[in-house]
């Protein structure tokens, strides 16, 4: 059954212009699993009738702090109400956790292979989070691109995190001798994947992003192929 209960922004992070992190303190913090997805509203819920709403991925997991992190591109009406009024201090109301974007839970040592799409790293920091809980954060290989070194969410911890073969990062729009140039292909994927019949590909952005890499790496024989649209 879901939780629904008000929570408290604590903090609020700016990525590039449209892009911001908000750490939520919810007043009912229960489990969710790395992956899932919540509904937020700005509006307080009226006799269980549950108001207008967006979801967005958990881009955390569970910690002793009891917050959530969630990852936002202002991109329309809604969203724009979100960066106009959730500030630090503001209320929202939260209704948790939803989505089958999880980690396969039959199978804890093949590797678990995560392509992102800028926004599309949130529910990879939560495997990265949750991995790294376990002492299992070797499993995890992250393929992901960003137009932009400001938009490279959650860069430092990564780095920290992973091992240089089992991490690249793409930058589409600036150069940096640090970052690989250009977009992620599937190239850069195979290459570095042994297995790819037993990985398990998780692939997280736009639709035609998500799309391309499904369709190539389906044809290249990965047997384990799994997508977030957005």
């Amino acid at each position: 059954m879901a939780t629904i209960c008000k929570a408290i922004v604590k903090s609020v992070k700016q990525y590039g212009e449209d892009v911001r992190e908000y750490i939520l303190l919810p007043d009912k913090y229960n489990f969710f699993d790395p992956g899932s997805f919540l509904q937020l509203s700005l509006e307080e819920p009226q006799c269980n009738q549950w108001p207008e709403s967006r979801n967005f991925s958990i881009a955390s997991f569970l910690n002793e702090e009891k917050t959530i992190r969630l990852i936002i591109r202002k991109v329309g009406y809604y969203t724009t109400r979100i960066f106009d009024e959730l500030l630090v201090d503001s209320v929202c109301y939260i209704k948790y956790s939803f989505g089958d974007f999880l980690l396969p839970f039959y199978d804890k040592e093949s590797p678990i292979v995560c392509i992102a799409g800028g926004t599309g790293i949130a529910p990879f920091l939560s495997f990265a989070e949750y991995l790294e809980s376990e002492n299992k954060e070797g499993r995890l290989h992250l393929f992901y691109s960003a137009k932009s070194i400001k938009e490279l969410i959650g860069e430092s911890y990564l780095n920290n995190l992973l091992c240089e073969n089992n991490l690249s990062l793409h930058l589409t729009r600036e150069k940096n001798r640090l970052f690989k140039e250009g977009r992620i292909t599937i190239n850069h994927i195979l290459k570095n994947i042994k297995n790819i019949n037993k990985a398990h590909f998780y692939i997280c952005g736009g639709e035609d992003f998500t799309q391309k890499f499904k369709n190539e790496l389906i044809a290249a024989g990965a047997e384990n192929v799994y997508s977030d649209e957005w």
